[in-house]
């Protein structure tokens, strides 16, 4: 691939990426209806003294929880909670009789997602009535619909689909903010020594900025989700009472983590990498949020896959925020007409992203194997097929990276050495990183879907 040829790649397939972001299907989260009690589409013989719906993992309750809607309307019940938070009991003031019943539910799961489902059953307390058995009821497999997204049949509204795809940018605008505050931070503590700590104070005013894009992401996802719980009324999306819902479970949590990071990255990062240990704090609380978010917070054995998740994070940061931050150094310098001089912090940057790339590969695969239940799933759904295009850029991008590595970091030190070459290898690896930045961006794109989104679409 030439230089010029590049560039163009790198654009075509992030355009590629938002566009199959965009129209991508939405999403469940990890956690499902394992089962409930009267069963979907079943008759009861008997009066229903509660109903109960078990999950498969533990959930928090999100807005009314569970409404019963029967003959003569809106049923009042009293929700709670039983088996360690698996199950959710609504239990009506007075038992269910003769007649049919439509229930919907709203809850969060462990890792932060808003699921929503309905069913319906029938309750005939006459035992010779067709299809009904005294003491039991039929049909016990429930035709439940469970969306991050959609109330089946029962919805009011029509969430708008730019809705769920400002949602997934959202996540990908903090993911991104966040990776390059970290990776940058990390850039300039390991790869500008000597003569390049000139141009720290410029990677600490990018990395200053990105407070800002994270905290653009957070608002954008909350006010995403918040529009989705009250199924695309945009109006009633605004009240207090919707955002706290939005704000629900560990999603709470995972915000405001997120945001107090945020906000000390920009107001703590200084000139220095020392005097910008408040933003060094911030970025560990925003890395706090990811960590409890997504679907790694429901696997097992916790121990590994958190461990993994950590270093998968701290690795993915260091890499891509140094290459966000090389390309910035070095056109800079070129604006600025300085000599790009790039050899000991190519040489330096070299080697740290060797090691990280190969950090994120083994990490990466270590949590697939565990978020995945089977090594089909990765061609049989739409979460599996977006990881291989993951892998596939990232590879990509390490092809790039290895080219820099073998080429253009030896012809670098070899301008030192006042051999050959020096401005034209200089111009060489600033026109690498380029295009190793835009590709880092659909891998981000991609990360933030893949984290809303189910192995199981």
């Amino acid at each position: 691939m030439t230089s010029a040829l590049a560039p163009r790649f790198a654009r075509t397939l992030l355009l590629a990426i938002m566009i199959s972001i965009y129209c991508a299907t939405p999403a469940a989260a990890h956690t499902k209806l394992a089962s409930s009690d009267p069963a979907g589409g079943s008759t009861s013989s008997g009066a229903v003294a509660a109903v109960t719906l078990t999950f498969t993992l533990p959930v928090t309750p999100l807005g009314d929880t569970v409404v019963i809607e029967g003959p003569q309307g809106i049923v009042d019940a009293e929700i709670t909670q039983a088996q360690d938070g698996t199950a959710v009991v609504a239990t009506p003031g007075q038992p269910l009789t003769d007649g049919s019943y439509a229930v919907s539910w709203t809850v969060t799961a462990q890792d932060g997602h808003p699921l929503e489902g309905t069913l319906a059953f029938t309750v005939a307390e006459d035992a010779t009535q067709p299809g009904a058995t005294p003491g039991a009821s039929t049909d016990a497999d429930p035709p439940t619909s469970h969306s991050a997204h959609v109330m089946g049949s029962m919805q009011d509204h029509e969430t708008p689909p730019f809705v769920d795809a400002a949602g997934r940018f959202g996540n990908a605008a903090t993911l991104w903010g966040w990776l390059v505050a970290a990776g940058g931070l990390a850039f300039a503590g390991l790869a500008l020594r000597g003569r390049d700590l000139v141009d720290v104070p410029v990677v600490l005013a990018g990395v200053r900025w990105t407070g800002a894009l994270i905290l653009a992401g957070l608002a954008l996802r909350v006010a995403a989700r918040s529009v989705t719980l009250v199924n695309g009324d945009i109006a009633a999306a605004v009240a207090p009472s919707a955002v706290a819902d939005a704000l629900a479970g560990t999603t709470g949590w995972v915000i405001g983590l997120q945001a107090a990071g945020a906000l000390a990255v920009l107001a703590g990062t200084g000139r220095t990498v020392p005097g910008s240990a408040i933003a060094a704090a911030g970025v560990l609380s925003a890395g706090a949020g990811f960590v409890l978010d997504g679907h790694s917070n429901t696997m097992e054995p916790r121990w590994l896959v958190l461990t993994a998740d950590i270093a998968h994070l701290a690795a993915a940061a260091t890499w891509l925020g140094g290459v966000v931050m090389l390309s910035v150094v070095l056109r800079r310098r070129q604006q600025d007409g300085r000599d790009l001089d790039a050899a000991l912090m190519g040489a330096r940057f070299s080697v740290i992203g060797a090691v990280t790339l190969a950090v994120v590969g083994v990490t990466g695969t270590l949590l697939a194997i565990a978020i995945l239940d089977r090594p089909a799933q990765l061609w049989e759904t739409d979460w599996g097929l977006a990881l291989l295009a993951k892998v596939a850029v990232v590879a990509v991008v390490g092809i790039v990276g290895a080219y820099s590595h073998f080429h253009i970091v030896p012809l670098l030190a070899a301008a030192t050495s006042r051999r050959r070459h020096g401005r034209s290898s200089g111009d060489a690896l600033r026109r690498s990183a380029t295009p190793e930045t835009a590709l880092m961006i659909a891998i981000v794109l991609i990360t933030g879907w893949l984290v809303g989104a189910s192995t199981d679409v």
